[in-house]
């Protein structure tokens, strides 16, 4: 049974120097591993490729039930079979191997260059994607090899460091544990269901939370202690608090649309009496009807109608007939201010004469007396030209 493990590194010559000082054994995969470090950086300055990530630190740790630390035979064994693990998933970059035992269980730590060789670009990806591509290989080269293959425990939704492992020995809870606590407090509250009200929960328990690219990261306020949801455990990963609080807010939108069909089927049941409108011809609305015509008849008045004619349309009339007594005097006056205007506007006597051949019942105006012609011929004794003969 083997276990994996692979990260980032911006310098490829630190993580020789560490894994080589404790190293029994070594070896290399596309370089010579006594010039390790030179070979590496060789590449790097060959293809030009720029970028501060120079290779990535891997390794993989073996069962102590399998092999012992101690026998040479077992180094030589694990060594053979983590070559061929990383051969296999890498087979175009550099790997510099080396084997240490000074733990409980043999383990190799492996140098891998980022650049590949056939093509001179760096990986791409991300270390989970990375992770489960070895993970992958590691356990088909040891189910070859007649090894145990790891099995993850379904119901492990915590990643521990050995830190965190001694305190939770010695009953000592961490800053982790802290993390771990608000944020189950928070998702058990049904009311949270986006991410706005998750982060303001958390705050007022003294944790800060946010999104850093497919991530969410937490942090004790006040504190520089902070963590990746990836690292606090499955449950409190970014894809399963969203999916949480998507679920949420599907379910609540579900149960928002019965009660509002329910309600809209029973409103036109439930009628209002205070609301029922007051229209004409309604038995309630006679009486207010009639309240606000002026002068209208009350129901007395109406006994002289027929039994086929409704009150409203007498209230009608009624109001017809004083709108026609109000309106006459006004219509009189106003014909009369008219034909005096007309008057003064026609200066033509025979524009008047036709418009008095045109509108008969109009009366004819006065006209003036005619004036006796005067004839050209005779002299003009108007003038005193002084004394006649």
């Amino acid at each position: 049974m083997a276990t994996t493990h692979i990260k980032r590194s911006t310098s490829a010559s630190r993580l020789v120097n560490y894994a080589e000082k404790r190293a029994v054994k070594k070896d290399g995969l596309n370089l010579d591993i006594q010039y390790a470090k030179s070979e590496l950086k060789q590449v790097r300055d060959v293809y030009g490729n720029p970028g501060k990530t120079q290779a990535y630190a891997s390794r993989i740790a073996f069962s102590p039930l399998e092999f012992n630390p101690k026998d040479p035979h077992d180094q030589a064994t694990v060594l053979a079979v983590a070559k061929e693990i990383y051969a296999q998933a890498y087979p175009n970059q550099q790997v510099a191997l080396y084997e240490h035992a000074d733990t409980d269980s043999l383990h190799v730590h492996a140098v891998i260059g980022a650049i590949n060789l056939e093509t001179g670009q760096k990986l791409h990806g991300n270390w989970h994607q990375y992770r489960d591509h070895l993970v992958h290989i590691t356990d088909q080269v040891c189910w070859e090899h007649g090894l145990m293959v790891t099995k993850p425990d379904p119901n492990r939704h915590e990643k521990r460091t050995m830190a965190e492992i001694k305190l939770r020995a010695k009953q000592q809870p961490t800053w982790k544990d802290q993390i771990r606590q608000a944020v189950d407090h928070t998702m058990q509250n049904p009311l949270i269901r986006d991410f706005q009200a998750f982060q303001s929960d958390l705050k007022q328990q003294a944790v800060k939370v946010w999104q850093r690219g497919k991530n969410l990261t937490y942090q004790l306020l006040g504190t520089n202690y902070k963590s990746r949801g990836t690292k606090l455990g499955l449950d409190y990963e970014k894809e399963t608090i969203f999916n949480e609080l998507a679920r949420r807010q599907f379910q609540s939108k579900n149960n928002q649309q019965p009660q509002r069909a329910v309600n809209a089927t029973n409103e036109p049941a439930q009628s209002n009496p205070d609301r029922t409108p007051q229209l004409p011809g309604h038995p309630d609305s006679t009486a207010s009807h009639g309240q606000n015509v002026v002068g209208s008849t009350t129901p007395a008045d109406r006994t002289d109608c027929s039994t086929g004619q409704s009150p409203v349309s007498d209230d009608l009339k009624q109001l017809r007939r004083q709108q026609q007594q109000l309106t006459g005097p006004i219509k009189t006056d106003l014909t009369k201010r008219l034909r005096s205007l007309s008057k003064a506007d026609q200066p033509n006597q025979s524009a008047k004469s036709d418009r008095t051949q045109t509108d008969p019942n109009r009366a004819r105006p006065k006209q003036s007396a005619p004036q006796p012609t005067r004839r050209p011929s005779e002299p003009d004794h108007s003038r005193n030209d002084g004394p006649s003969r």
